[in-house]
């Protein structure tokens, strides 16, 4: 006769659970090690404590490469991250807002609207991946994949160990090291390209935007409306390839109607050049702003924001101390990679 086992089966889910919670601590691990780093700034948001965040910047590479945290710091005293990412549309920053909202709790979220453009819930399986890849395992992050990518692809985005598994001959010290950021998630370009003569577009020269961005970007509205959460969105400066047949600078002058619709503030940077002494000489790496653009928008974006918003500055303020350390790696980082 077999024994009668005296196990309740209340140990045996506690054990099952252990297990399980065990298993996912180590594959969480493992995947964090695998993982290509080249596009985690957007790390740095848990990096910093909970809801001590003013103001975030969101957005595609646009974004990423215009506004400096660490500038923004240093001029007005104002406590922000960069939260943008390379080739992420507004379904994606849809999102990624809802996920930086589990850890900060911002009195404004700066949005860059470039990618208004594109009609697509992803731009490229890559990109998308960029955004993902870091985002903590939680409900934006099964929200996003179940509703941007279809049934077959989504695995890879939730447990990406999937996709990395095969680089450990390429694994390195930096993989077994936490990221550091000392642009607060920027990421400056330190190269110029010359476009002179750069044609800026009439403010009422206008096409229309593409309707899944703008139906994404509305749902950005809404959130940041439930959430009272200030939002301003903003055109930084860019420029076009030769033969671009997307209308972009029709486009982003379109979202001026959109945003007055939704009573939403609206910065369109391209009609700004002026007030930000902004020469397409010497301000533009590739279609983005490099290091002298950056200093140029972010100074403007600082002063309309101290002028327009109530942010507090933070430099006086013991609590956010380490700021002016994490200041002085990024001036040393700075002095180390602008051309001489």
């Amino acid at each position: 006769m077999k024994p009668v086992s005296t196990r309740r089966p209340a140990a045996y889910a506690l054990q099952f659970t252990a297990f399980l919670l065990v298993f996912l601590l180590l594959f969480s691990c493992v995947s964090t090690i695998f993982r290509d780093k080249r596009y985690a700034r957007p790390l740095c948001l848990y990096a910093e404590p909970r809801n001590s965040v003013d103001v975030l910047f969101m957005g595609s590479s646009h974004m990423l490469n215009a506004v400096s945290p660490m500038q923004l710091w240093a001029e007005q005293g104002i406590v922000s991250l960069n939260y943008a990412q390379n080739g992420q549309v507004l379904p994606v920053s849809y999102y990624s807002l809802q996920e930086a909202l589990r850890y900060q709790k911002p009195k404004l979220v700066v949005l860059d609207i470039y990618k208004v453009i594109q009609d697509s819930l992803i731009d490229s399986n890559v990109s998308f991946h960029f955004t993902m890849d870091h985002m903590t395992f939680g409900l934006p992050k099964i929200k996003a994949a179940f509703d941007l990518v279809d049934h077959g692809e989504r695995l890879e985005y939730l447990a990406d160990l999937v996709l990395y598994h095969s680089r450990w001959s390429e694994l390195t010290e930096e993989d077994f090291r936490t990221p550091v950021f000392v642009e607060k998630g920027a990421e400056t370009l330190f190269h110029t390209q010359d476009h002179t003569g750069f044609e800026v577009f009439p403010a009422d020269a206008k096409s229309p935007p593409a309707p899944v961005a703008l139906d994404y970007l509305k749902r950005i509205v809404d959130l940041c409306r439930e959430e009272r959460i200030e939002l301003l969105l903003v055109a930084v400066p860019f420029t076009t390839r030769e033969g671009d047949t997307l209308n972009r600078q029709q486009v982003v002058n379109a979202m001026a109607d959109y945003a007055e619709e939704w009573n939403v503030p609206y910065l369109n940077m391209m009609h700004e050049l002026d007030a930000l002494n902004f020469s397409f000489t010497t301000d533009i790496a590739d279609e983005h702003v490099n290091w002298l653009g950056m200093g140029k928008t972010t100074s403007f974006l600082g002063e309309y924001i101290m002028d327009h918003y109530d942010i507090p500055d933070h430099r006086e303020d013991s609590a956010y101390a380490s700021w002016h350390d994490a200041y002085k790696d990024y001036d040393a980082y700075m002095k180390s990679h602008i051309p001489a």
